[in-house]
């Protein structure tokens, strides 16, 4: 036990005993209200996601959740952001719950922790390891005797972090989610549901209110309830019918208790290639919010009410694209921690509340966004030529290994092997996501899985005997909705005009090893795909920015060592990636693989640029486009302005 946890109890007893914060504190299911210490108790919530948030602006954010008047706060635990490796666990730094959980204690914020094992929420694999599926039939989510004794693992782990800050041992933990929107997958397996209801027990105690999500639909509550669990369903911002609707069904379901929404939607996700805004009106989500809570005598809680950011490689994917690198998820708090008119008008509501006993605060600043202005980049190399130095864990077979068996958990592999004789047309039937292709590092152009309905599983490469073929495959992030065993690589034969190729070589790719001396780049080059760029700048003031990607392709940007998350600008619709001051440095080294090509290289120099905003373009769905090679240069710089043109 942490020196915190050990403390918790004495010192919320002190501090927060308005908010019924101490040991002993109980939480329980009425006839019709939740009760906190036998008295009635309703929630207004916000979603806010730990592990997409750097653990440095934990604290700003807790703080502008409590400010708009929200009296809890509800998140995940994905368990792959906490076992990487199997038996591994991490809860540190930006792993680190209890300091979460403490942070939003001194908010004066309750928590709903949804803790699985499957979570969801746009994310990897929906939360779920990636390790698993080295275990090639496994049937995940369901009572597979291996997958439980996984969970049981994890939940050993996780659970006794959270035990000490449950409400009834001093901290401010509510309840507990099972599972997530469980109605929704195709298996419907109560005896596994029921054991992970169990393995929660066992480790908390049955006093402990465990509770369900799961759409308003017969079917999804039929499978997704638990005996013995509060069932609680989600929609978003509706009409008065259909919220009436909404809750007819869910009472068929559980004939006494509160009425909750746990997840009220006042924005949406955004996908790459998306294109057209989804967003919900702003008076569709206060009047669905008010007549929720004057009608129903309802908790609920908004999902997102600060989305945060997808680092790293951690961002899930649907059948027809992935989520972009952003979740901003048009919050009432945006990405970068900015309140909104969303923002002021649910607080405005929340402070308009008669008998809402958690009023809003002062109205809190946003923060300081700097524009760092444009910074030259040197060209490293090409990947071809660079494969040496920035490739890791590599193995050798005679056919294409996927990304499991290489025990390679996300992002890019570089496949290579000697063409032995010459072909025209390149081809592979099975492979994720996305397979750039070089013959001798010329690029070749890319194959495709699924985008939007558009694949390509062929390409002409004309390539010769004695060249060498290299493959660079990008995993765009296991499917995060409807869990299924998304194997990620080339898991197929590749044939060059119907012969096989055997012989391959294979390696992780990190362009972050990057070192030494910079390459020449030739100006027919420089829109060219396959290129790693290495650049720094000063940044006197550490202050969030952004950094802008237009005129690029499509790629990965690391500064400081950080792997910021994936750009697209060819895509869209976010043009602009968010960096934290917390990530910077006086000197910032900043690294980009550049996949497609650029026109960011006029003369013969490569240029990133740093705005002090972000921006989203929204264009007309064209699934080919994004993955086309940028046009030549044009973009030239104005010295004098520091700035593009």
């Amino acid at each position: 036990m942490t020196l915190y946890a050990a403390l918790l109890p004495l010192f919320l007893l002190s501090s927060c005993s308005a908010l019924h914060f101490g040991p002993g504190s109980t939480f329980s299911i009425g006839d019709s209200d939740f009760l906190l210490n036998g008295k009635p108790f309703r929630y207004i919530s916000g979603g806010v996601h730990y592990f997409r948030i750097p653990s440095a602006l934990w604290n700003d954010r807790l703080q502008r959740i409590r400010a708009a008047g929200l009296n809890a706060i509800q998140f995940y635990t994905p368990w792959n952001f906490h076992e990487e490796r199997p038996g591994e666990f991490n809860f540190k730094g930006d792993r680190d719950i209890g300091r979460f959980l403490e942070l939003a204690r001194d908010n004066e914020l309750y928590a709903l922790v949804r803790v699985g094992p499957y979570t969801g929420g746009e994310w990897e694999n929906g939360g779920l390891p990636w390790w698993i599926l080295k275990e090639k039939d496994i049937k995940m989510r369901t009572h597979d005797p291996r997958f439980l004794r996984l969970v049981d693992r994890w939940y050993k782990a996780l659970l006794e972090h959270l035990r000490p800050l449950l409400l009834k041992n001093g901290g401010n933990v509510l309840m507990l989610q099972v599972e997530n929107e469980y109605g929704e997958y195709w298996t419907c397996d109560h005896e596994y549901t029921e054991w992970v209801r169990d393995a929660i027990w066992n480790q908390v105690g049955k006093d402990v209110v465990l509770y369900t999500t799961d759409q308003p639909y017969e079917k999804s509550l039929s499978c997704g309830t638990v005996a013995g669990v509060f069932p609680t369903i989600d929609f978003g911002p509706a009409s008065h019918s259909d919220i009436d609707s909404a809750f007819a069904l869910h009472r068929r379901f559980y004939q006494r208790g509160p009425y909750v929404n746990s997840e009220l939607y006042p924005g949406w996700m955004v996908k790459w290639g998306q294109s057209e805004e989804r967003n919900p009106s702003l008076d569709l989500v206060i009047g669905s919010s008010n007549y929720i809570y004057s009608r129903y005598n309802a908790s609920f809680n908004y999902y997102m009410f600060h989305g945060g950011t997808n680092f790293e490689f951690w961002v899930g994917s649907q059948p027809d694209s992935s989520e972009i690198t952003s979740y901003d998820y048009y919050a009432p708090i945006s990405e970068a921690g900015d309140i909104t008119f969303k923002y002021t008008a649910i607080r405005n509501w929340i402070k308009s509340i008669p008998d809402w006993s958690h009023p809003p605060l002062a109205l809190p600043k946003n923060n300081t966004k700097v524009a760092y202005g444009s910074v030259q980049l040197n060209h490293a190399g090409h990947i071809f030529d660079l494969r040496r130095n920035v490739t890791e864990k590599c193995a050798m077979s005679v056919d294409p290994l996927s990304f499991e068996e290489m025990d390679v958990p996300f992002g890019y592999v570089l496949y290579e092997t000697n063409l032995t004789a010459g072909g025209k047309k390149l081809s592979i039937a099975d492979f994720k996501d996305y397979v750039y292709v070089y013959v001798d590092g010329d690029y070749k152009g890319v194959l495709v899985d699924g985008f939007y309905g558009y694949q390509r599983r062929s390409l002409e490469v004309n390539a010769r005997p004695g060249q060498t073929l290299i493959l660079v495959v990008e995993n765009r992030g296991r499917i995060s909705y409807d869990t299924i065993n998304d194997y990620k690589g080339i898991l197929s034969k590749v044939f060059l005009d119907g012969q096989v190729l055997s012989g391959w070589k294979q390696c992780s790719l990190n362009p972050e090893k990057v070192n030494g001396p910079m390459a020449e780049l030739k100006f027919s080059d420089l829109w060219k795909g396959g290129n790693i760029f290495v650049g720094t700048f000063d940044a006197p003031i550490k202050a969030d920015t952004f950094l802008d990607t237009r005129g690029w392709g499509k790629g990965q940007v690391y500064i400081n060592g950080r792997n910021i998350g994936r750009y697209w600008a060819k895509a869209g619709p976010q043009k602009t990636l968010y960096i934290p001051g917390c990530f910077l440095k006086d000197k910032n080294r900043i690294v980009v693989m550049e996949l497609l090509g650029t026109r960011m290289c006029p003369d013969s120099k490569c240029f990133a640029n740093f705005i002090d905003y972000p921006v989203y373009e929204y264009a007309a769905p064209d699934s080919t486009k994004p993955f086309d090679p940028p046009a030549s240069p044009k973009v030239h710089i104005n010295s004098a302005q520091n700035a593009f043109l």
